[in-house]
Protein backbone atom coordinates (compact mmCIF):
# COMPACT_ATOMS: atom_id res chain seq x y z
CA UNK A 1 0.00 0.00 0.00
CA UNK A 2 1.28 3.33 -1.19
CA UNK A 3 0.68 6.77 0.18
CA UNK A 4 0.60 9.93 -2.60
CA UNK A 5 3.88 10.46 -3.60
CA UNK A 6 4.01 14.13 -3.37
CA UNK A 7 1.91 14.34 0.00
CA UNK A 8 4.65 11.75 1.60
CA UNK A 9 7.92 14.01 0.33
CA UNK A 10 5.99 17.10 2.36
CA UNK A 11 5.64 15.53 5.37
CA UNK A 12 8.56 12.89 5.41
CA UNK A 13 10.87 14.96 6.99
CA UNK A 14 8.18 15.70 10.10
CA UNK A 15 7.95 12.19 10.72
CA UNK A 16 11.58 11.72 10.34
CA UNK A 17 12.44 14.30 13.01
CA UNK A 18 9.39 13.63 15.21
CA UNK A 19 10.99 10.33 15.56
CA UNK A 20 14.73 10.97 15.56
CA UNK A 21 16.46 9.95 18.86
CA UNK A 22 19.46 11.86 20.06
CA UNK A 23 22.12 11.72 21.94
CA UNK A 24 24.61 14.51 22.97
CA UNK A 25 26.93 15.27 20.34
CA UNK A 26 29.62 17.94 21.43
CA UNK A 27 -5.14 34.99 12.86
CA UNK A 28 -7.56 37.68 13.79
CA UNK A 29 -8.35 41.29 14.86
CA UNK A 30 -9.25 41.54 18.31
CA UNK A 31 -12.71 40.14 18.95
CA UNK A 32 -13.01 41.83 22.55
CA UNK A 33 -14.32 40.29 25.83
CA UNK A 34 -17.61 40.25 25.19
CA UNK A 35 -17.61 37.42 22.37
CA UNK A 36 -17.88 34.05 24.75
CA UNK A 37 -18.46 30.99 23.59
CA UNK A 38 -20.14 28.30 25.71
CA UNK A 39 -17.55 25.37 27.07
CA UNK A 40 -18.89 21.86 26.55
CA UNK A 41 -16.48 19.56 27.86
CA UNK A 42 -16.50 16.24 26.02
CA UNK A 43 -16.63 13.47 28.72
CA UNK A 44 -13.15 11.76 29.10
CA UNK A 45 -13.05 8.47 27.26
CA UNK A 46 -11.37 5.92 25.66
CA UNK A 47 -8.36 6.90 22.67
CA UNK A 48 -10.33 6.71 19.21
CA UNK A 49 -9.59 7.59 15.40
CA UNK A 50 -9.19 11.56 16.31
CA UNK A 51 -8.68 11.92 12.83
CA UNK A 52 -12.01 11.65 12.10
CA UNK A 53 -12.70 14.58 14.18
CA UNK A 54 -10.45 16.70 12.23
CA UNK A 55 -11.30 18.95 9.64
CA UNK A 56 -9.19 17.52 7.05
CA UNK A 57 -7.54 20.27 4.40
CA UNK A 58 -4.88 18.42 2.50
CA UNK A 59 -2.47 20.69 0.79
CA UNK A 60 0.05 18.92 -1.59
CA UNK A 61 2.85 20.54 -3.16
CA UNK A 62 4.91 18.66 -5.48
CA UNK A 63 8.33 18.89 -4.76
CA UNK A 64 12.27 17.69 -5.73
CA UNK A 65 13.20 15.60 -2.57
CA UNK A 66 12.79 17.19 0.81
CA UNK A 67 14.47 19.89 2.31
CA UNK A 68 14.68 20.49 6.35
CA UNK A 69 12.03 22.73 8.66
CA UNK A 70 14.39 25.53 9.89
CA UNK A 71 12.25 25.72 13.20
CA UNK A 72 12.39 21.83 13.50
CA UNK A 73 16.31 21.99 13.26
CA UNK A 74 16.79 24.64 15.24
CA UNK A 75 14.50 23.43 18.20
CA UNK A 76 16.79 20.26 18.24
CA UNK A 77 20.12 21.76 17.90
CA UNK A 78 18.82 24.04 20.80
CA UNK A 79 17.80 20.72 22.79
CA UNK A 80 21.24 18.95 22.41
CA UNK A 81 23.10 21.71 23.58
CA UNK A 82 21.01 21.87 26.36
CA UNK A 83 20.01 18.43 27.69
CA UNK A 84 22.57 15.63 28.69
CA UNK A 85 22.84 11.40 27.53
CA UNK A 86 19.77 10.22 26.04
CA UNK A 87 16.15 12.60 25.23
CA UNK A 88 13.89 12.44 22.33
CA UNK A 89 11.49 15.49 21.51
CA UNK A 90 8.48 15.75 19.55
CA UNK A 91 8.61 19.12 16.70
CA UNK A 92 5.42 18.88 16.16
CA UNK A 93 3.55 18.31 19.03
CA UNK A 94 5.18 21.95 19.87
CA UNK A 95 3.85 23.03 16.86
CA UNK A 96 0.51 22.58 17.26
CA UNK A 97 0.56 23.46 20.40
CA UNK A 98 2.19 27.07 19.43
CA UNK A 99 -0.75 27.09 16.77
CA UNK A 100 -2.87 27.18 19.81
CA UNK A 101 -0.98 30.27 21.03
CA UNK A 102 -0.64 32.03 17.87
CA UNK A 103 -4.29 31.38 16.86
CA UNK A 104 -5.18 34.03 20.53
CA UNK A 105 -2.32 36.94 20.23
CA UNK A 106 -2.67 39.95 19.03
CA UNK A 107 -0.75 42.99 17.84
CA UNK A 108 2.96 43.34 18.59
CA UNK A 109 2.93 40.00 20.58
CA UNK A 110 1.30 38.09 17.25
CA UNK A 111 3.96 39.93 14.90
CA UNK A 112 7.06 38.97 17.70
CA UNK A 113 5.76 35.33 17.48
CA UNK A 114 5.50 35.11 13.91
CA UNK A 115 8.68 36.67 13.52
CA UNK A 116 10.57 34.19 15.84
CA UNK A 117 8.94 31.50 13.95
CA UNK A 118 9.60 32.31 10.45
CA UNK A 119 6.26 32.73 8.83
CA UNK A 120 4.42 35.78 7.59
CA UNK A 121 0.93 34.89 9.22
CA UNK A 122 -0.58 32.74 11.55
CA UNK A 123 -2.32 30.46 8.80
CA UNK A 124 0.98 29.61 7.53
CA UNK A 125 1.80 28.13 10.57
CA UNK A 126 -1.79 26.55 10.32
CA UNK A 127 -1.48 25.16 6.84
CA UNK A 128 1.49 22.92 7.89
CA UNK A 129 -0.56 21.72 11.13
CA UNK A 130 -3.38 21.28 8.33
CA UNK A 131 -1.30 19.25 5.84
CA UNK A 132 -0.11 16.73 8.73
CA UNK A 133 -4.08 16.08 9.32
CA UNK A 134 -4.26 15.43 5.72
CA UNK A 135 -1.44 12.82 6.41
CA UNK A 136 -3.17 11.38 9.73
CA UNK A 137 -6.51 10.97 7.66
CA UNK A 138 -4.59 8.80 4.73
CA UNK A 139 -2.73 6.69 7.26
CA UNK A 140 -5.77 5.62 9.19
CA UNK A 141 -7.54 4.95 5.91
CA UNK A 142 -4.42 2.88 4.72
CA UNK A 143 -4.82 1.07 8.15
CA UNK A 144 -8.56 0.56 7.24
CA UNK A 145 -7.80 -1.04 4.27
CA UNK A 146 -4.91 -3.08 5.52
CA UNK A 147 -7.37 -4.06 8.28
CA UNK A 148 -10.17 -5.18 5.90
CA UNK A 149 -7.66 -6.99 3.62
CA UNK A 150 -6.40 -9.26 6.63
CA UNK A 151 -9.99 -10.13 7.98
CA UNK A 152 -10.84 -11.24 4.50
CA UNK A 153 -8.01 -13.42 3.54
CA UNK A 154 -8.36 -14.83 7.75
CA UNK A 155 -12.26 -15.61 6.39
CA UNK A 156 -10.90 -16.95 2.92
CA UNK A 157 -8.40 -19.55 4.98
CA UNK A 158 -5.67 -17.50 3.51
CA UNK A 159 -3.78 -17.20 6.30
CA UNK A 160 -4.50 -18.72 9.85
CA UNK A 161 -6.91 -17.32 12.42
CA UNK A 162 -4.49 -16.54 15.58
CA UNK A 163 -6.38 -14.28 17.82
CA UNK A 164 -4.26 -11.28 16.31
CA UNK A 165 -4.72 -8.64 13.40
CA UNK A 166 -2.41 -5.27 12.65
CA UNK A 167 -2.89 -2.73 14.35
CA UNK A 168 -1.59 1.13 13.44
CA UNK A 169 -2.54 4.19 14.80
CA UNK A 170 -1.21 7.81 14.28
CA UNK A 171 -3.76 10.71 16.34
CA UNK A 172 -3.29 13.81 17.22
CA UNK A 173 -5.17 16.32 20.22
CA UNK A 174 -5.63 19.67 20.86
CA UNK A 175 -6.99 20.98 24.02
CA UNK A 176 -7.55 24.59 25.16
CA UNK A 177 -8.29 25.32 28.92
CA UNK A 178 -9.08 27.54 31.37
CA UNK A 179 -9.64 27.93 35.22
CA UNK A 180 -12.89 27.95 36.17
CA UNK A 181 -12.62 31.52 38.53
CA UNK A 182 -11.98 33.07 34.98
CA UNK A 183 -14.55 35.63 34.76
CA UNK A 184 -13.86 35.41 31.06
CA UNK A 185 -14.39 32.67 28.59
CA UNK A 186 -12.23 32.07 25.26
CA UNK A 187 -13.60 34.51 22.78
CA UNK A 188 -16.25 32.79 19.96
CA UNK A 189 -13.67 34.01 16.91
CA UNK A 190 -11.18 32.21 18.84
CA UNK A 191 -13.13 29.21 19.86
CA UNK A 192 -14.41 29.03 16.28
CA UNK A 193 -10.85 29.13 14.54
CA UNK A 194 -8.95 26.55 16.98
CA UNK A 195 -12.29 24.32 16.60
CA UNK A 196 -12.11 24.58 12.69
CA UNK A 197 -8.53 24.03 12.35
CA UNK A 198 -7.23 22.19 15.10
CA UNK A 199 -10.28 20.03 16.39
CA UNK A 200 -9.26 21.48 19.74
CA UNK A 201 -11.53 19.70 22.91
CA UNK A 202 -12.45 22.53 25.50
CA UNK A 203 -12.01 21.47 29.28
CA UNK A 204 -11.95 23.71 32.54
CA UNK A 205 -10.09 23.38 35.66
CA UNK A 206 -9.36 24.53 39.48
CA UNK A 207 -6.18 24.98 40.80
CA UNK A 208 -6.81 21.91 43.37
CA UNK A 209 -7.59 19.40 40.44
CA UNK A 210 -5.28 20.70 37.56
CA UNK A 211 -2.56 17.75 37.95
CA UNK A 212 -5.07 15.20 37.85
CA UNK A 213 -7.04 16.40 35.15
CA UNK A 214 -4.32 17.37 32.85
CA UNK A 215 -2.87 14.17 33.78
CA UNK A 216 -6.28 11.64 32.76
CA UNK A 217 -6.29 13.79 29.50
CA UNK A 218 -2.47 12.84 28.51
CA UNK A 219 -2.91 9.21 29.53
CA UNK A 220 -5.91 8.92 27.29
CA UNK A 221 -4.61 10.97 24.27
CA UNK A 222 -1.64 8.48 24.43
CA UNK A 223 -2.70 5.19 25.51
CA UNK A 224 -1.00 5.42 28.40
CA UNK A 225 2.23 6.29 27.00
CA UNK A 226 2.04 9.62 29.28
CA UNK A 227 0.59 9.36 32.48
CA UNK A 228 1.63 12.22 34.29
CA UNK A 229 2.88 15.36 32.69
CA UNK A 230 2.03 17.54 36.37
CA UNK A 231 3.49 16.06 39.22
CA UNK A 232 1.45 15.37 42.32
CA UNK A 233 0.63 18.53 44.42
CA UNK A 234 1.33 21.27 40.73
CA UNK A 235 1.03 24.69 42.20
CA UNK A 236 -1.11 26.28 40.38
CA UNK A 237 -1.79 29.36 41.93
CA UNK A 238 -2.15 32.09 39.36
CA UNK A 239 -2.82 29.41 36.32
CA UNK A 240 -5.29 30.50 33.92
CA UNK A 241 -4.99 29.02 31.07
CA UNK A 242 -3.31 25.85 29.21
CA UNK A 243 -2.87 25.18 25.63
CA UNK A 244 -2.16 21.18 25.05
CA UNK A 245 -0.92 18.99 22.30
CA UNK A 246 -0.84 15.15 22.20
CA UNK A 247 0.70 13.38 19.79
CA UNK A 248 0.40 9.01 19.48
CA UNK A 249 2.01 7.24 17.06
CA UNK A 250 2.19 2.92 16.66
CA UNK A 251 3.64 1.35 13.38
CA UNK A 252 5.02 -2.10 12.38
CA UNK A 253 8.31 -2.31 10.46
CA UNK A 254 7.68 -2.78 6.54
CA UNK A 255 10.50 -5.63 7.19
CA UNK A 256 9.89 -6.56 10.70
CA UNK A 257 13.29 -7.81 12.93
CA UNK A 258 13.26 -11.46 13.80
CA UNK A 259 13.66 -12.14 17.98
CA UNK A 260 16.17 -15.02 17.57
CA UNK A 261 18.72 -12.13 15.79
CA UNK A 262 18.58 -10.15 18.66
CA UNK A 263 21.43 -10.21 21.34
CA UNK A 264 23.46 -8.83 23.52
CA UNK A 265 25.96 -6.25 22.66
CA UNK A 266 28.63 -3.62 23.63
CA UNK A 267 27.29 -0.16 23.26
CA UNK A 268 30.24 2.76 23.55
CA UNK A 269 29.12 5.92 25.24
CA UNK A 270 29.94 9.27 23.77
CA UNK A 271 32.64 9.33 27.11
CA UNK A 272 33.85 6.42 26.14
CA UNK A 273 32.55 3.81 28.43
CA UNK A 274 30.61 0.66 27.35
CA UNK A 275 26.86 -0.84 28.01
CA UNK A 276 25.36 -3.58 27.56
CA UNK A 277 22.44 -3.41 25.10
CA UNK A 278 19.88 -5.35 23.11
CA UNK A 279 20.51 -5.26 19.64
CA UNK A 280 18.07 -6.15 17.03
CA UNK A 281 19.57 -7.22 13.84
CA UNK A 282 18.72 -8.00 10.18
CA UNK A 283 19.83 -7.42 6.46
CA UNK A 284 17.48 -5.80 3.87
CA UNK A 285 17.07 -3.41 1.57
CA UNK A 286 17.04 -0.17 2.87
CA UNK A 287 17.37 3.68 1.78
CA UNK A 288 21.49 4.25 2.91
CA UNK A 289 23.49 7.98 3.02
CA UNK A 290 26.99 7.82 3.98
CA UNK A 291 29.48 10.94 3.41
CA UNK A 292 32.74 12.18 5.48
CA UNK A 293 30.55 13.45 8.72
CA UNK A 294 26.94 11.13 8.44
CA UNK A 295 25.76 7.84 8.16
CA UNK A 296 22.31 7.12 7.82
CA UNK A 297 19.63 4.60 7.13
CA UNK A 298 15.74 4.59 6.59
CA UNK A 299 13.41 1.99 7.98
CA UNK A 300 10.28 2.12 6.72
CA UNK A 301 6.91 1.43 8.61
CA UNK A 302 3.51 -0.06 7.29
CA UNK A 303 1.73 3.27 7.53
CA UNK A 304 3.73 5.14 5.17
CA UNK A 305 6.15 6.66 8.30
CA UNK A 306 9.92 6.38 7.95
CA UNK A 307 12.36 5.98 10.91
CA UNK A 308 16.26 7.46 10.52
CA UNK A 309 19.05 6.26 12.09
CA UNK A 310 21.84 8.87 12.12
CA UNK A 311 25.47 8.39 13.31
CA UNK A 312 27.47 11.91 13.32
CA UNK A 313 26.44 14.93 11.70
CA UNK A 314 22.38 15.82 11.13
CA UNK A 315 22.55 19.13 9.95
CA UNK A 316 20.63 19.28 6.42
CA UNK A 317 19.17 15.85 7.27
CA UNK A 318 15.82 16.29 4.91
CA UNK A 319 18.75 16.53 2.12
CA UNK A 320 20.96 13.82 3.17
CA UNK A 321 17.78 11.29 3.10
CA UNK A 322 16.66 13.04 -0.13
CA UNK A 323 20.34 12.12 -1.95
CA UNK A 324 19.96 8.03 -0.29
CA UNK A 325 20.47 5.18 -2.53
CA UNK A 326 18.22 2.18 -1.82
CA UNK A 327 20.93 -0.86 -1.49
CA UNK A 328 21.41 -3.99 0.85
CA UNK A 329 22.29 -2.74 3.99
CA UNK A 330 23.29 -5.06 7.28
CA UNK A 331 21.36 -2.89 9.80
CA UNK A 332 22.26 -3.59 13.67
CA UNK A 333 19.89 -0.89 16.23
CA UNK A 334 19.35 -1.10 20.11
CA UNK A 335 15.80 -2.12 21.56
CA UNK A 336 14.89 1.19 23.02
CA UNK A 337 12.52 2.08 25.84
CA UNK A 338 13.57 6.05 26.45
CA UNK A 339 10.92 8.62 28.62
CA UNK A 340 12.23 12.24 28.14
CA UNK A 341 10.64 15.13 30.22
CA UNK A 342 11.35 18.81 29.46
CA UNK A 343 9.87 21.08 32.57
CA UNK A 344 13.26 23.44 33.34
CA UNK A 345 11.76 26.36 30.88
CA UNK A 346 14.19 24.54 27.75
CA UNK A 347 11.21 25.17 25.09
CA UNK A 348 10.65 28.35 27.03
CA UNK A 349 13.77 29.61 26.66
CA UNK A 350 14.31 28.22 22.77
CA UNK A 351 10.90 30.61 22.15
CA UNK A 352 13.07 33.75 24.15
CA UNK A 353 16.78 32.67 22.56
CA UNK A 354 14.27 33.39 19.21
CA UNK A 355 13.61 36.61 20.35
CA UNK A 356 9.83 35.90 21.82
CA UNK A 357 9.34 38.49 24.91
CA UNK A 358 6.24 40.17 24.62
CA UNK A 359 4.44 36.45 25.36
CA UNK A 360 6.12 36.27 28.55
CA UNK A 361 5.62 39.64 29.47
CA UNK A 362 2.78 40.21 31.91
CA UNK A 363 1.92 43.69 31.76
CA UNK A 364 2.70 43.65 27.56
CA UNK A 365 1.41 40.46 26.49
CA UNK A 366 -1.87 40.76 24.50
CA UNK A 367 -3.72 37.79 23.64
CA UNK A 368 -7.03 39.31 23.53
CA UNK A 369 -8.12 37.30 20.86
CA UNK A 370 -7.92 34.40 22.79
CA UNK A 371 -9.63 35.45 26.26
CA UNK A 372 -10.92 38.74 27.52
CA UNK A 373 -8.55 38.40 30.94
CA UNK A 374 -5.03 39.30 30.75
CA UNK A 375 -2.86 36.28 30.14
CA UNK A 376 0.46 35.64 29.39
CA UNK A 377 3.30 32.78 28.44
CA UNK A 378 4.72 31.34 31.97
CA UNK A 379 6.26 27.83 31.06
CA UNK A 380 6.14 25.31 28.66
CA UNK A 381 6.29 21.26 29.51
CA UNK A 382 6.73 18.72 27.19
CA UNK A 383 7.25 14.69 28.15
CA UNK A 384 8.10 12.03 24.83
CA UNK A 385 8.13 8.56 25.50
CA UNK A 386 9.43 5.63 22.87
CA UNK A 387 8.99 1.87 22.68
CA UNK A 388 11.35 0.06 19.89
CA UNK A 389 10.91 -3.67 19.34
CA UNK A 390 11.29 -6.03 16.47
CA UNK A 391 7.64 -5.59 15.43
CA UNK A 392 8.02 -1.66 15.23
CA UNK A 393 7.76 1.64 16.74
CA UNK A 394 5.55 3.00 19.85
CA UNK A 395 5.84 6.71 20.20
CA UNK A 396 4.14 9.34 21.98
CA UNK A 397 4.28 13.47 23.21
CA UNK A 398 2.46 15.74 24.82
CA UNK A 399 3.19 19.55 25.37
CA UNK A 400 1.83 22.05 27.62
CA UNK A 401 1.99 25.57 27.18
CA UNK A 402 1.25 27.14 30.87
CA UNK A 403 -0.24 30.68 31.18
CA UNK A 404 -0.95 32.80 34.20
CA UNK A 405 -3.29 35.35 34.36
CA UNK A 406 -4.72 38.52 36.13
CA UNK A 407 -8.39 38.22 35.42
CA UNK A 408 -8.88 36.35 39.03
CA UNK A 409 -6.68 36.22 41.74
CA UNK A 410 -6.44 33.09 43.38
CA UNK A 411 -5.63 34.53 47.01
CA UNK A 412 -7.63 37.43 47.13
CA UNK A 413 -9.14 38.26 50.39
CA UNK A 414 -12.21 36.95 51.25
CA UNK A 415 -15.45 39.11 52.52
CA UNK A 416 -15.83 38.87 56.56
CA UNK A 417 -18.19 41.70 57.67
CA UNK A 418 -18.59 41.95 61.65
CA UNK A 419 -22.39 42.42 61.52
CA UNK A 420 -24.08 40.37 63.03
CA UNK A 421 -23.43 38.77 67.19
CA UNK A 422 -19.61 38.02 67.46
CA UNK A 423 -16.87 37.00 69.79
CA UNK A 424 -13.53 38.68 70.15
CA UNK A 425 -10.38 38.04 72.05
CA UNK A 426 -6.85 39.79 72.74
CA UNK A 427 -4.34 37.24 73.13
CA UNK A 428 -0.54 37.01 72.94
CA UNK A 429 1.46 33.61 72.08
CA UNK A 430 3.94 32.68 75.01
CA UNK A 431 6.12 29.86 73.73
CA UNK A 432 3.01 27.91 72.12
CA UNK A 433 0.24 28.71 74.65
CA UNK A 434 -2.35 31.11 73.85
CA UNK A 435 -2.37 33.85 76.56
CA UNK A 436 -5.98 35.54 76.55
CA UNK A 437 -5.56 38.90 77.59
CA UNK A 438 -9.16 40.19 76.94
CA UNK A 439 -12.07 38.05 75.51
CA UNK A 440 -15.93 39.26 74.74
CA UNK A 441 -19.01 39.22 73.07
CA UNK A 442 -21.47 41.34 71.30
CA UNK A 443 -24.54 40.53 70.24
CA UNK A 444 -26.56 43.85 69.90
Amino acid sequence: MRLHKSLKKTLAAALSVLLLVMPLTGCSTNTGSDQKVPEKEAPMKEAENWAEQMNVITLKHDTEGMKSSSFDAELLQWLSEQTEGNYMASPLSFRYALGLLISGAEGETRAELLRALGVKDAQEWTDFCLRFNGFVQEFSENYQLELKQHRENVSRGWIPDDGSEPFWALRVANSVWRNEKLPEKFTEKYAEYVSKNYAAEYRSFLPENVAEKVNEWASIKTEKMIEKLLPDGYNADGLAVILMNALYFKDNWLHKFHREGTEEGDFHKADGTVVTKEFMHQMNHFSYYKDDATELVVLPMKGGVNMVFVLGDTKDLAEKISKADYRRVDVTIPKMDLETSFSQGEFADFLKAKGVSLAFDPEHADFSGMIGSRVWLSDIIQKTRIKLDEEGVEAAAVTALLMMGTGYDPNQPVEFRADRPFSFAIYTDLDGEMATMFAGRIVE
